[in-house]
């Protein structure tokens, strides 16, 4: 069996029976619920721990092993979304349903979004250390939010719409035939199996986001097709009722998505976890290094900015202290997939 590297002895912390029996009988006053909550978040920590060079070797892998796939997910989501642009405005103008019109449009919002994801994916990739020293990752956060306000913008206008046709009462309108609802059917089946794909790869965010698009286009798509053919063939207004509830959903889930992408860009904090991780890393890294003055860990769009102070002591030589820091900063990069900037004469590094 493999000896497990525990400078620390954190082994000896792990609690092998954290079930609530047990914890009762241990601690008769305490509140059993808390205190197993505590000693189970603290095993996976000290597992974290202790399995961190192999967590990195095993990342390292699986990015390689789906750099393709995701990008296929990309790719795909592009391709499928101008032929459903198609399909669905052919739908809406042979009906002249405008539930239809409403997943046209969406449809229609989707493929500028995609065309924004593959620009700002493309421009991620592509890092320029002279105009852009720290990288262009955060480039990607912000074709997310223009993605989401894109699709409020649409969101916006078919509200608008569909209350003008309510209000102007019942109007004559094409007969549904059978053709477009057929190809409003393959969309709807084309996207789920989409999201399927996407969904494997979905913490990957330029997945993510077609994870979402995709989901969501099921639901607005099959919801557009009933709405639509109980509108024409029963109560005239359950059309631009069925539209101003799509508009509604596309309105509410891009709004609450883009929140979530503007706290990454304003420096929201890392989880306490992972900056626990960042100091054991650290402090384990070396036998020189005596301790971790300083380690901030914030958000710069997707990934995170990290700041790790190390001391030695102070009859180290120059060369030591930056070979030290540079193997640390490498280690980092390796582990967490990010841009290193390091001060090695002050045993200081900064880490994207």
């Amino acid at each position: 069996m493999e000896e497990v590297n525990d400078p620390f002895n954190l082994t000896s912390r792990r609690r092998e029976d954290v079930t609530k029996e047990q914890i009762k009988n241990d601690y008769p006053q305490g509140d059993a619920r808390l205190l197993r909550k505590f000693y189970t978040r603290q095993n996976k920590l000290i597992d974290q721990f202790l399995g961190v060079d192999d967590e990195e070797r095993a990342q390292a892998e699986e990015e390689a092993r789906v750099a393709g796939k995701i990008k296929f997910a990309v790719n795909a989501s592009f391709v499928v979304n101008f032929c459903l642009f198609v399909i669905q405005l052919y739908a809406a103008i042979s009906t002249g349903s405008l539930a239809l019109f409403a997943t046209a449009a969406d449809a229609f919002m989707d493929l500028v979004s995609s065309f924004v994801m593959l620009i700002t994916s493309w421009l991620a990739a592509r890092p320029s250390i002279y105009k852009y020293p720290v990288g262009r990752t955060r480039i990607e956060t912000i074709g997310v939010i223009l993605f989401c306000a894109l699709m409020t913008t649409v969101a916006v206008q078919l509200l608008i719409e569909s209350a003008r046709t309510l209000g102007t009462g019942k109007t004559e309108s094409e007969e549904l035939h059978l053709i477009p609802i057929i190809f409003v059917c393959v969309a709807i089946f084309s996207k789920a199996s989409l999201m399927l794909y996407c969904m494997t790869y979905r913490k990957y965010p330029s997945v993510h986001v077609f994870f979402i698009d995709h989901r969501n286009d099921i639901a607005v798509n099959s919801f557009g097709l009933i709405m639509s053919v109980v509108g024409d063939k029963f109560i005239w207004y359950l059309d631009p009722i069925g539209a101003i509830c799509i508009a509604l959903l596309i309105l509410f889930s891009w709004i609450s998505n883009a929140f979530e992408q503007i706290w990454l860009l304003v420096g929201k904090a890392a989880p306490q976890e992972f900056i626990a991780k960042l100091i054991y890393m650290s402090i384990t890294h070396d036998d020189q290094i005596s301790m971790v003055e300083t380690c901030r860990a914030y958000h710069a769009g997707q990934k995170y900015y990290v700041e790790v102070d190390i001391v030695m002591d102070e009859q180290t030589s120059l060369k030591i202290s930056h070979d030290v820091a540079q193997s640390l900063q490498r280690k980092i990069e390796g582990r967490f997939y990010i841009v290193v900037l390091c001060r090695p004469a002050l045993t200081s590094c900064r880490t994207w």
